[in-house]
């Protein structure tokens, strides 16, 4: 590793930018199409609000293009850092948002103790559970993605992930062009041709142009487009509206030359104050501002006075987030966890 793998303030930056379009297409549009969130209308913000779920695709590309820099270590400790960074805020958001939700005065049915349970799971679906925030679903292919690291890391094949990545992204592609069967394999998944793109970009940043890499990336960029038009026929009937695939194609493309960017010494020197602290804030953040905030919009929001309510609830959130933040900092240092970190 090279002194371009510190910390950048630009990925810090697309991270808020990300998830503000995520929590835009929650509460202006996803949760009103549902019908979970009926104390309100669409709004003239509608046609740039329903792509906003696209924020999650750059997310992906983002965890892509980080995951190289955390594999400089054993198997072991790889696991427990991601251990160690995804489960104690995601219970302790979800604790807080189930125990929010049993308060008497809320519109919405609060989840049953049963369910929460299974939701501390983080992959309730697996146990035939529906997730308490639906805006979790991410974090499951997170998993699954952090686990084949794991495993690649455990048989000692580490150094090999660098070329395994641009592999990985010709084959989503070819595969999905083709339209193969994908027999419920998660690796198939779409996502991967994002996250793929992302660990290819952090590896011409490190270590250079190569041609598998060049093809790898145009492999990524197309089994992108290909994989995020090819459901739309599923998001228009679930969400009851239209998708333009050249729409989505022009967003994917800008997601990819965002994070193309980074390979600009401008990037590698981008300072913006504050910025480390914002981009920390976006997973607590996104963990509770689903359910909740759709529940606070459903409760104290309407038509006339919406647009006065939305930044009060957003700027609610952000301070709640920062004060996980901050509680996570103490949850950290109780025993259990301690033993985990210096194991």
């Amino acid at each position: 590793m090279s002194s371009k793998s510190a910390r950048l303030d630009y990925l810090d930056l697309l991270r808020v930018l990300a998830l503000g379009y995520v929590i835009c297409f929650h509460y202006l549009f996803s949760g009103i199409a549902k019908g979970n969130i009926d104390s309100v209308s669409l709004s003239s913000l509608t046609p740039f609000a329903k792509y906003g779920y696209l924020g999650v695709e750059l997310f992906f590309m983002i965890s892509g293009f980080v995951i190289l820099y955390s594999t400089n270590r054993t198997a072991g400790e790889f696991i427990r850092r991601r251990f160690l960074r995804l489960f104690p805020m995601f219970w302790m958001a979800l604790t807080l948002t189930y125990v929010i939700s049993l308060m008497p005065w809320w519109e919405r049915p609060s989840p049953t103790f049963t369910k929460f349970l299974w939701n501390l799971t983080m992959i309730p679906t697996a146990f035939g559970q529906e997730r308490i925030d639906a805006a979790h679903w991410y974090l499951v292919r997170e998993l699954q993605f952090y686990l084949f690291v794991a495993f690649v890391m455990w048989i000692g094949k580490a150094k090999l992930l660098p070329k395994i990545f641009p592999v990985w992204a010709i084959i989503l592609c070819l595969w999905n062009l083709f339209n193969f069967s994908d027999f419920n394999i998660w690796y198939f998944s779409g996502y991967f041709s994002l996250i793929t793109g992302g660990a290819i970009i952090y590896s011409i940043r490190e270590w250079g142009w190569t041609p598998l890499r060049v093809i790898g990336l145009i492999a990524a960029y197309v089994g992108s487009i290909d994989t995020r038009i090819s459901i739309i026929p599923v998001l228009e009937s679930r969400r009851d509206t239209d998708y333009s695939a050249t729409v989505i194609t022009v967003v994917v493309t800008a997601i990819f030359l965002i994070m193309l960017l980074t390979l600009t010494n401008k990037i590698s020197n981008f300072r913006l104050t504050g910025i480390g602290v914002a981009g920390a804030i976006t997973y607590p953040l996104y963990l509770i501002h689903g359910r909740l905030g759709g529940t606070l919009i459903q409760q104290f929001a309407n038509d006339q006075n919406k647009w006065f309510v939305y930044p009060l609830i957003v700027l609610f959130f952000i301070a709640f987030a920062f004060w996980l933040l901050k509680l996570e900092k103490r949850v950290l240092n109780w025993k259990p966890f301690k033993a985990i970190a210096n194991r």
